[in-house]
């Protein structure tokens, strides 16, 4: 016990930027990720901890969470569980653990400007600087440089999340500046599919423009292979969506054409994602649809936050995430959230309250509710879009533990790594958010990211954020 007490250190000190990172050859460190790192030691004890265990269940006081290399070895009463010999020992009082954060909808490029540019470097900085330790990317602008990309930090050349890496666009349509493949036939639908899963590709996304006959074939061959399959719809609606085995609608409730009065099969309606404001999301027929979704297994990705971003009521520029934007690509997203009003789709606020509304009707109904950021043009960066989900889930009316569940746990379980992530229980991956303050009490504490660890190695979130600073949209 006294050789504990002697290597005990607050989080707080720990992280002074004049004091050297704790090392004690844990791991090998490449250049490129060793200046991040303030934790990497074989056995560490986090004490006297605030604990969100990702399962839903209340938070916990006092808490001890001990980690062996990258497991969790032990969670319990701080006092009560024993600690190791000769663990690190870190005193967090005042601080809140959560689980890493599982995004199902990260973007690595900068979209909505005038030129798309890939994130190879802020992109991942800024993910694992806010807690994303795993992220599914929901639609690649150049899915060769994304596969790279993860292949750079698997190996652990730079920092960032473990990449789920979906292949291209898929639409009816090529083109346009995501790149969308287009996939006309199911023949098409299955060597686009085959090919990129050879590649490396985890995931599948759809956009609007395409056929049932075509999703049909594309779910048949990613099922085959033990792939995924997702998509923000138009013109497959989410109950037939469902009823074909896709394993994750994105958006909800705004991008569901179920809803669309007079929507032919197979075709995009006009005035989708914009005549969802004046439906009775609690009528009978609402309430069918959702039980559908249900009934079929497919997921629902929550993207609450960059819809916010085209609600002139609500939108507004973060000052911190400004600072990530390269100067030019601040001027433009400024010159956007200005002229917000005049021009671009525009989501009033009422069908943002019938979007929360619609996603507490599919989990009560028994939905698997997951979340993404899908940062965009609009100042909605990666890290600060998914932190920004949480504070809108919990005004949705879900409980902050139930918010932390669906931002972890739900987003392990449809990516299927439940058993590997998610939450926080030994024998998982130790991926934990250290947060200054009580974010389950003030949600707005959740920005206040002090360590995340990603396989039990901690990472200093502010030299993550200041590594990023100004080069968002460039690099």
């Amino acid at each position: 016990m006294a050789s504990n007490l002697l290597i005990s250190l607050s989080l707080t000190l720990l992280l002074l930027s004049p004091l050297p990172s704790l090392h004690a050859q844990q791991s090998s460190l490449e250049p490129g990720v060793a200046p991040f790192v303030t934790v990497d030691t074989a056995v560490v004890a986090l004490t006297h901890v605030r604990l969100v265990d990702g399962t839903g269940t209340p938070a916990r006081a006092d808490q001890t969470v001990i980690l062996r290399r990258d497991r969790i070895e032990a969670v319990g009463p701080a006092g009560k569980l024993a600690i190791p010999a000769g663990a690190l020992v870190l005193d967090l009082q005042g601080h809140t653990i959560l689980p890493g954060f599982v995004g199902l909808h990260e973007h690595t490029y900068f979209g909505g400007v005038k030129q798309f540019t890939e994130m190879r470097v802020s992109a991942p900085l800024l993910y694992l600087a806010f807690g994303v330790t795993t992220a599914m990317t929901a639609g690649s602008r150049s899915p060769a440089i994304e596969l790279d990309l993860k292949r750079r930090v698997d190996r652990g050349a730079i920092p960032g999340p473990r990449f789920h890496v979906s292949g291209p666009y898929l639409s009816g349509q090529a083109g346009g500046p995501v790149n969308v493949v287009g996939v006309t036939t199911p023949d098409e639908a299955r060597r686009v599919v085959a090919q990129w899963a050879d590649g490396g590709a985890t995931w599948f996304k759809f956009l609007g423009g395409v056929t049932r006959d075509v999703v049909r074939a594309a779910i048949e061959e990613a099922h085959r292979r033990g792939l995924r399959v997702t998509g923000h719809l138009c013109s497959v609606t989410f109950t037939e969506a469902a009823a074909l085995g896709m394993d994750a609608l994105q958006h909800g409730f705004i991008t569901n054409s179920d809803y669309v009065a007079g929507k032919v099969p197979d075709e995009c309606p006009r005035g989708n994602m914009k005549v969802q404001a004046d439906v009775d999301v609690a009528s009978p027929a609402v309430a069918a649809s959702i039980r559908a979704i249900v009934a079929g297994k497919a997921a629902v990705v929550s993207t609450l936050g960059v819809y916010e971003t085209f609600d002139p009521e609500r939108a507004r520029l973060d000052p911190q995430a400004m600072e990530m934007l390269a100067p030019e690509i601040r001027e433009e997203v400024e010159t956007n959230h200005a002229e917000l009003t005049r021009r671009g789709f525009i989501v009033p606020t009422r069908l943002l309250k019938k979007m929360m509304q619609w996603e507490r009707m599919f989990v009560a109904a028994g939905g698997l509710l997951g979340a993404g950021s899908d940062p965009w043009g609009t100042g909605y960066l990666p890290g600060f879009g998914n932190l920004r989900n949480y504070e809108m889930l919990v005004e949705a009316g879900f409980a902050p533990e139930a918010a932390v569940q669906i931002m972890t746990l739900n987003g392990a379980r449809i990516l299927g790594e439940d058993a590997r992530v998610g939450s926080i229980a030994p024998g998982k991956l130790a991926d934990l958010v250290v947060v200054k303050g009580d974010p389950v009490a003030r949600p707005a504490e959740i920005y206040d990211v002090v360590t995340v660890f990603k396989g039990g190695v901690g990472y200093s979130s502010a030299r993550l954020r200041d590594a990023a600073k100004g080069k968002m949209g460039v690099e």
